[in-house]
């Protein structure tokens, strides 16, 4: 494995009771999805997290306001993650991930 990703889940991103994607109490860590407007970090269970099953994300709103909370559990604003993201897109196709 390589070094953990810059914009994957921090030890600030919380912890919530229950799946984000199904409800279930069982079996939960933190994880990080991607949207058009950046990245945020949710709670899921380990079955959502193998099946892809990501939580809903049902407005931009929603969306903004989820990516700018994990920006702050990271230590960083808005347009440091859009550089961070914008350097990843650029590597794609290195024949990395």
């Amino acid at each position: 494995m390589g070094r953990p990703a810059p914009l994957g889940p921090s030890r600030r991103c919380p912890r919530a009771g229950r799946c984000e994607a199904c409800g279930t109490t069982r079996h939960l860590e933190v994880a990080t999805y991607q949207t058009p407007v950046g990245v945020f970090c949710a709670t899921v269970c380990s079955r959502c997290l193998d099946a892809g099953n990501a939580p809903a994300v049902r407005s931009w709103l929603g969306a903004f306001e989820r990516v700018g909370a994990h920006c702050e559990h990271l230590g960083i604003d808005l347009d440091q993650m859009g550089a961070l993201l914008h350097r990843e897109r650029q590597g794609e196709g290195d024949g990395q991930g």
